[in-house]
């Protein structure tokens, strides 16, 4: 059963000023994420996808960014290079009270924009 889905679309050279200030970085991604982004090279199309990942798993989650951080939303890689999510502190608090099994997340990019789409499920 579906329990929610999210949606967000982000300007690429908008994150591309933004991953220029550490402070931005430390705030946004996760430990295990900046060494993703560190072994891309800090490209702004994959610091794109990830910040959009993490937008539209909040909207699917029915909250947005509000009563966690964004770094309680992680986005790794499996074996694979499919990207799963891993909620941590008040984000996976609020996805147990609602009573979600798994999150499902797709992110894509092109030159300017970076788009994923999150779903929200329970067995």
């Amino acid at each position: 059963m579906i329990i929610g889905v999210g949606v967000d679309i982000v300007q690429v050279d908008r994150i591309q000023k933004n991953i220029e200030k550490q402070k931005f970085i430390d705030k946004v991604y996760t430990d295990k994420e900046k060494e993703y982004l560190i072994k891309r090279k800090l490209n702004p199309q994959t610091a794109a996808g990830l910040f959009a990942a993490k937008e539209a798993v909040s909207k699917a989650l029915g909250t947005g960014i509000s009563g966690f951080n964004i770094t309680d939303i992680e986005i790794l890689k499996d074996e694979f290079n499919k990207p799963e999510i891993m909620l941590h502190n008040n984000a996976l608090k609020i996805s147990k009270d609602k009573g979600i099994d798994k999150i499902n997340i797709s992110i894509s990019h092109e030159k300017d924009y970076a788009i994923a789409f999150a779903v929200a499920e329970r067995y």
